[in-house]
């Protein structure tokens, strides 16, 4: 058994960044820093805690936007269904509307199709 969460970093990839982070910002009230790594520009999540999992919003040749690679699972909010509503309004596709996972138990998903073409998870506790 691990001593520690596995998951340390995720990468979203898109074409345009700028759509991308007004996406994010606009749908989900986070903020991002923005940087060059090499030739891989990044737009990284700010979060409070600076040891935490993050993710960042990457553009590269060799990252391609996809509705059917990988599927990170983000926590943005304490309820999921009114952030699902509130983003459903806003014309954001909802692949996958709110179901619990095991009757609850280990909280509530959903899923979205990003600005860049992602699918996109959603994870609360609380429904």
């Amino acid at each position: 058994m691990l001593p520690k969460a596995a998951l340390v970093w995720g990468e979203i990839p898109v074409t345009d960044m700028d759509r991308a982070v007004a996406f994010y910002t606009q749908h989900f009230g986070v903020s991002f820093r923005r940087e060059v790594m090499n030739d891989m520009e990044m737009a990284v999540l700010e979060t409070e805690d600076k040891d935490a999992a993050s993710i960042g919003l990457v553009k590269h040749e060799m990252m391609q936007p996809s509705a059917h690679g990988t599927v990170l699972y983000l926590h943005l909010s304490q309820q999921l269904t009114g952030l699902v509503d509130k983003i459903a309004q806003a014309g954001v596709k909802v692949l996958l509307p709110v179901m619990p996972i095991k009757d609850g138990e280990c909280g509530f998903i959903a899923l979205f199709q990003d600005c860049e073409g992602n699918t996109v998870g959603l994870w609360s506790q609380q429904k």
